[in-house]
């Protein structure tokens, strides 16, 4: 029988498995920084206008892979409590995380290329993409309940450099008992400079949370400013 032909990969695998390079090594270099978060906090009941609520700020510090929160302040004013145990919505990990997440082999994400596009003036690939509950590690909190989310969404990829301009993800299959009927997210990503190089860091995201059986949503509008290099103290104690 003849040789089977050789198929070259289509364009659609050949940019995912581009990004999922650019992910990767993104995650590699990136330097321990610091940049302020400032998420400003809304509650809307069905289609009303949102009103708003409180506007929390903290600092990120992302130090050796992990990120950790520091100075939060809700409204100016300084808490004594962590970001993870204010009251009301909060959501966390919309640096790295969700990016190296969605591109991460394990994570089993199902790509179909959606189209072209363009956002933010920039020419862009659009893939929609799905991710089982198994393999998902995106973390759901309500309440005293915790659950790891199924979730479909969009990624706007450069064709050119097969970087990541945007994720928007829809948490998918919530069980029946579990407080929260939509959960969404988005992120902006864009080129900041940390020292001497450019980075692709996430610059503004949204978070929508709606409760079961209730018209009531929380809307967060989170922004990071200033990010610069950080470099841990190191204190010399006299002899």
């Amino acid at each position: 029988p003849a040789a089977a032909p050789t198929r070259s990969l289509p364009p659609a695998e050949s940019l995912i498995e581009r990004a999922r390079a650019a992910a990767w090594q993104f995650s590699q270099k990136l330097p321990n920084f610091v940049c302020q978060e400032f998420m400003s906090r809304f509650t809307q009941l069905g289609r009303q206008e949102k009103r708003p609520l409180d506007l929390v700020s903290a600092e990120i510090v992302y130090e050796d892979g992990h990120e950790s929160y520091r100075n939060v302040k809700i409204d100016n004013r300084p808490t004594d409590k962590p970001l993870q145990e204010i009251d009301g919505s909060w959501s966390t990990g919309e640096f790295a995380t969700i990016l190296l997440e969605l591109f991460h082999p394990d994570t089993h994400a199902q790509f179909r290329s959606g189209g072209a596009s363009t956002i933010s003036g920039l020419s862009a690939q659009v893939y929609d993409f799905q991710v089982e509950s198994e393999n998902s590690r995106w973390m759901l909190q309500a309440g005293s309940q915790k659950l790891a989310a199924a979730y479909r969404g969009s990624v706007w990829l450069d064709p050119n450099t097969a970087r990541v301009l945007r994720i928007e993800m829809q948490a998918r299959n919530l069980p029946s008992g579990f407080p929260m009927a939509t959960v969404e997210t988005a992120v902006d990503y864009s080129d900041v400079r940390i020292g001497e190089t450019s980075f692709l860091l996430p610059v503004h995201a949204e978070a929508l949370g709606c409760q079961r059986e209730s018209s009531y949503c929380s809307h967060n509008i989170i922004d990071f400013r200033n990010y610069h290099q950080f470099k841990s103290e190191v204190k010399i104690v006299p002899h």
